[in-house]
């Protein structure tokens, strides 16, 4: 008897579809065109739409995070061109393409995957302005990339010799077009690194088609400009050439021979800044000496009215003024507090405890817990007490205690 399948939950076979859908070559990187249909953007920022054409019709979604990156995006009735995957969306068991690319119907393949990759480079921050480097004033060694028997490397050296013969060259010959031509290219700017002695790298080729300058697009090319550790120039193709490494390097020339102008000084223009430097040190010197020598004359015509004998006497004199004054209420102070002295010696006399009983007073004091029995009410019969006196103390007991009389005569 043939055993029964063991049934799968429904979580389980979505997730073997997405598997199956993640692991296929073509479903997981997929080129796509038709019209777009049902698009709609709700508070999330993401955009589903469908895809059709007659025969057939393509769930979709543009995340928001990809969204951001498109030059281009769906709208109802627009005929695109689209890259991404398919995923199913367990939820709700549809199919649907993971958009990471739009761009409108018409481009070739070529131009589309070019878009693509910068897409996703500039995601990575590989294109980010903020992480492009100066470049060193005045360098004494330039690495250069390009092809040893171009024009290109002849253009350059007459721009350095011509602007900044002080600057040496240091080439790394490289393939720039063709086949070989990307890992050429990331060769020679491992060399340069290697060698150590580039302060800044022009990396550089003459015109030419998309095709020629297809190396310059290439990803491993445009990461090993982004991760050289020195500062890359690029002069690729003419004015109008963009390239993915125009956009990773640190600046970008519209010629190679502008490259070279951008990574050395000009002898000529910084001997005319010295000249410039000069005059306008001499006319601020001239202006200086003047106005230093009229304020000499000034404080020359103040000493003459102001002698300096005359200045000291009236010093002693405020001088001695000032002792007299301070000696004077110095007296005062001091007479007033030995007064005040005097007068609280004799407050404390009178005040002293010791004095009172001298005169025949006592201070009578419980002998246990130290205090004083200073009214008839403090006191009860049978109480012992210690009586202070002026030269000593005895101990007694109190046999009665008698209260005076309410408004006595005193």
């Amino acid at each position: 008897m043939t055993a029964q399948p063991q049934p799968l939950s429904v979580g389980q076979l979505a997730d073997y579809l997405h598997d199956v859908l993640a692991l296929d070559p073509l479903l997981s990187d997929v080129w796509v065109t038709g019209e777009v249909v049902d698009a709609r953007q709700p508070k999330s920022g993401h955009v589903y739409f469908s895809l059709v054409d007659a025969e057939a019709s393509l769930k979709c979604v543009l995340f928001r995070g990809q969204l951001l990156r498109q030059a281009h995006l769906p709208r109802n009735g627009l005929q695109i061109t689209l890259h991404g995957a398919f995923d199913l969306y367990a939820r709700s068991g549809e199919v649907q393409v993971i958009v990471d690319s739009v761009q409108p119907t018409g481009l070739g393949l070529a131009a589309l995957e070019f878009e693509r990759l910068r897409q996703r480079l500039e995601a990575e921050g590989i294109f980010d302005p903020a992480r492009k480097r100066p470049l060193p004033p005045a360098p004494r060694f330039v690495g250069v990339v390009t092809s040893a028997s171009g024009a290109v490397w002849h253009d350059i050296q007459h721009v350095v010799r011509r602007r900044y013969p002080l600057t040496h060259l240091i080439l790394a010959p490289a393939k720039v077009q063709g086949d070989g031509a990307p890992e050429s290219i990331v060769a020679a700017l491992d060399a340069l690194q290697a060698d150590g002695r580039s302060e800044v790298v022009i990396v550089a080729r003459g015109g030419g088609s998309a095709e020629d300058l297809a190396a310059f697009n290439a990803e491993a090319v445009v990461r090993a400009v982004f991760a050289c550790r020195i500062p890359v120039v690029t002069g690729v193709g003419h004015e109008t050439d963009i390239t993915l490494i125009d956009l990773a390097a640190d600046l970008r020339a519209p010629t190679p021979s502008a490259a070279a102008e951008q990574c050395v000084p000009s002898l000529a223009e910084i001997e005319e800044r010295i000249v410039q430097a000069k005059e306008r040190l001499d006319l601020a010197g001239g202006g200086a000496l003047e106005r230093e020598g009229a304020r000499v004359d000034h404080l020359a015509a103040r000493l003459d009215r102001l002698h300096p004998s005359q200045m000291l006497a009236d010093r002693r004199h405020a001088i001695q003024d000032a002792r007299t004054t301070m000696a004077w209420h110095v007296r005062v102070v001091r007479d007033e507090w030995r007064a005040r002295l005097g007068a609280g010696r004799d407050l404390l006399r009178v005040l002293d405890p010791d004095s009172a009983l001298g005169r025949g007073y006592a201070l009578l004091a419980d002998p246990l817990s130290g205090r004083p029995i200073a009214r008839a009410a403090d006191a009860r019969a049978g109480q012992s007490f210690v009586a202070t006196l002026a030269d000593g103390a005895v101990d007694g007991r109190i046999e009665r205690v008698a209260f005076a009389e309410v408004g006595a005569a005193r």
